[in-house]
């Protein structure tokens, strides 16, 4: 089932837990209904498996709910490994009924499989937060991996350090023999900067360890932090997030020559651009790759860059110049509703703003636009005539030594994204498409726009 953003199609998906086997990505997901009244109330694990990121194939459901006397009312996110002869589920126990009763919101639980399809609970190995250092409610997201230097389990879990204020979440680590019975080893992370960290993820790639978690604040962002020396203090990035505010609760796994990052895109309330985001939404898979300094960037995978079948190419280049105001060109029109255009944008060193716009009218004048910055030094997408309900879709980039950019823009119905010189991307939602024509501007400078090929399906 070909569908470059997957979502089911009786509902929307959240949390992707990646584990990749004999040659297919096998992605766990927490499929919500948003409607209890149908479907009843929680979330559930269903699988899909993927070698391309374009065709999905449903293997239903993976970890059910239990039922709202049991702690997995809703099941939330874990990690999968193999191990002591098996496959392993770590996951989330969370049931808002128990609050009021005194009983923890959350627990870690964990299920087992002998073919990744066909699971089995074992409640009575579920473990809670330990009262006396951490909150009672927040001890979620266990992410489980051998530690080869001490040749046993670490699990790395998202929780609050007790009456320490708003910004008092951090990632714990957690240590076991068996997998069964699991010792509080303390801080992994806790830099005291946001709420609550959600989805931790730790890898190696190079000489340099990863740990990439999800800001659960007033930003919800993906972040990773950084080092070389396990025993050394954790490295947080100039530009430490992956993609914007519309792209979340992102983790990642490598094939064995590359690793992907699989987050999802979030929808807003009535599908409408001014209400704000939601939990979950469809899935979007970006390539992350080290830089030479051991930072982190992200690509557009090549199987999605090369499932594209036809192109349109605009030979001469497009030039733009600043007239008093807003100068801009139309490219292609009447595109439908799924393509990519690829184009090298060349400018000069003083210039206000510039970009590529698309969902738009080009003669209403109305649509959306991700737009260049330089003195802001940041690239963001809006609305053509608002600068309100997006405005926290922004992502940084420093222009002061460039003299181009490369841009790749993806778009399936609502979702777009940019990839800006195969390195950063910037995701988000367009609900009140105007149009199908494409454009480019700039205001207070020149542009030159080249290289210019529209590709769709």
């Amino acid at each position: 089932m070909y569908k470059l953003f997957y979502k089911p199609d009786d509902a929307f998906a959240a949390d992707f837990i990646p584990f990749y086997k004999n040659g297919k990505f096998r992605l766990f997901y927490l499929k919500d209904w948003r409607n209890a009244e149908t479907h009843g109330e929680g979330v559930a694990w269903y699988q899909i498996t993927t070698d391309d990121f374009i065709n999905f194939d449903e293997r239903g459901e993976m970890i059910s709910r239990g039922t709202t006397e049991e702690q997995d009312c809703w099941v939330f996110t874990g990690s999968v490994i193999e191990a002591m002869g098996k496959y392993h589920i770590f996951y989330t126990g969370h049931n808002g009924h128990f609050i009021p009763r005194g009983l923890p919101l959350e627990g870690v639980m964990h299920a087992v499989s002998d073919d990744l399809e066909h699971w089995t609970k074992l409640p009575d190995e579920t473990f809670y937060a330990n009262t006396d250092k951490y909150e009672i409610n927040d001890f979620r997201d266990p992410f489980v991996y051998f530690d080869e230097q001490t040749n046993r389990y670490n699990m790395l879990l998202v929780s609050r350090k007790k009456n320490s204020g708003h910004t008092a979440g951090f990632t714990a680590i957690y240590s076991s023999d068996d997998l069964k019975t699991w010792r509080d080893d303390g801080d992994f992370f806790a830099p005291g900067l946001y709420h609550t960290h959600e989805c931790p993820d730790f890898f190696k790639m190079g000489e340099w360890w990863y740990l990439i978690y999800s800001e659960y604040s007033d930003k919800s962002i993906t972040r990773y932090v950084m080092k070389k020396d396990l025993n050394s203090p954790w490295i947080i990035p100039a530009d430490d997030a992956f993609d914007g505010r519309p792209y979340y609760a992102a983790k990642s796994f490598s094939d064995g020559e590359k690793r992907y990052l699989f987050g999802w895109v979030s929808t807003k309330h009535d599908q409408n651009d001014d209400m704000g985001w939601q939990w979950g939404g469809n899935l979007a898979v970006h390539e992350i790759f080290q830089r030479a300094d051991g930072t982190l960037g992200c690509r557009m995978p090549d199987s999605i860059k090369n499932a594209w079948t036809s192109t349109k190419t605009i030979d001469a280049p497009i030039v733009l110049s600043n007239t008093g105001g807003k100068d801009e060109k139309l490219a292609f029109s009447d595109i439908g509703n799924t393509y990519r255009v690829d184009a090298t944008i060349r400018f000069e060193a003083q210039l206000n703003h510039f970009g590529i716009q698309s969902g738009h009218d080009f003669k209403e004048k109305n649509g959306y636009k991700y737009e260049f910055t330089p003195y802001e030094r940041i690239v963001k997408f809006n609305s053509i005539t608002s600068s309100i309900y997006t405005k926290d879709v922004t992502r940084p980039i420093d222009l002061s030594s460039k003299k181009s950019v490369d841009i790749s823009l993806v778009v399936d119905n609502d979702i777009c994204i940019l990839y800006i010189d195969n390195d950063i991307a910037l995701t988000s939602r367009m609900y009140n498409i105007r149009g199908n024509d494409i454009s480019f501007f700039v205001t207070g400078g020149q542009i030159t726009v080249e290289n210019i090929v529209l590709y769709t399906m």
